[in-house]
């Protein structure tokens, strides 16, 4: 349970629409959840009262982090003494920010999200090389992929996820901070142990997936 005295400290990111609210408490557990106003909020009284806002278009809620993005916000320093008292209301009402029916519909949705990412655009993507992923579990953050085809036993694998597939989902995808690969890649085309790779046999996953990527960083949202 968060102290009654709440501490929120803002971090704008390079989308200058897109501002983390950091409380000194945990507001969600075992899961990373997204809202918008097509959302049912009825189990989110947090993300209801946010997304109440006429400048606030999406919210998202993971661990101790509000991730807030705006609808032409032209300064978050502006809004975020608001925001925080919306986030600190909600709190020390005692009410739950987000309930577990909440929590069980939105990992779900959270799959769907990654999986339509990796159908549509990651894997026609690395089709070129022979490759294939598939999502098999999306939880605290991580999302849980094998790599088949080409890509399995490629000693080339791990570029391809962490510079190419890992960089693009988290980028597009709030919620999710890590693509974490799961194959046994000892049974692959061409197999390799403790990230050494063996003389080739067979295709290659090559070195990347051409996938793009985001990042974010800054200073202050004046919450």
């Amino acid at each position: 349970m968060l102290a009654q005295e709440i501490k929120i400290r803002g971090e704008p990111t390079a989308d200058p629409q897109k501002c983390r609210f950091v409380l000194d408490g945990e507001v969600l557990s075992r899961a990373s959840l997204t809202f918008t106003s097509e959302s049912d909020t009825e189990n989110a009284p947090l993300a209801k009262k946010l997304l109440d806002l006429p400048y606030i278009a999406q919210v998202n809620i993971a661990g101790q982090v509000v991730t807030l993005t705006g609808d032409n916000i032209e300064s978050w320093p502006a809004v975020g003494k608001e925001i925080g008292g919306v986030i600190r209301e909600q709190i020390k009402s005692g009410e739950a920010p987000v309930t577990e029916k909440a929590m069980d519909a939105g990992n779900s949705a959270l799959f769907d999200q990654v999986n339509t990412l990796i159908q549509n655009d990651v894997n026609p993507s690395i089709a070129s090389h022979g490759g294939v992923i598939t999502l098999h579990n999306v939880s605290d953050g991580k999302a849980y992929v094998t790599m088949g085809g080409g890509c399995q036993g490629c000693s080339m694998s791990s570029v391809t996820l962490k510079q190419g597939v890992e960089s693009y989902i988290v980028a597009k995808v709030d919620g999710v901070n890590e693509v974490v690969d799961i194959t046994n890649h000892s049974e692959g085309e061409n197999p390799y142990y403790s990230g050494e790779p063996v003389a080739q046999s067979g295709g290659s996953c090559g070195s990347g997936c051409g996938c793009s990527s985001g990042a974010s960083s800054g200073s202050d949202c004046g919450c």
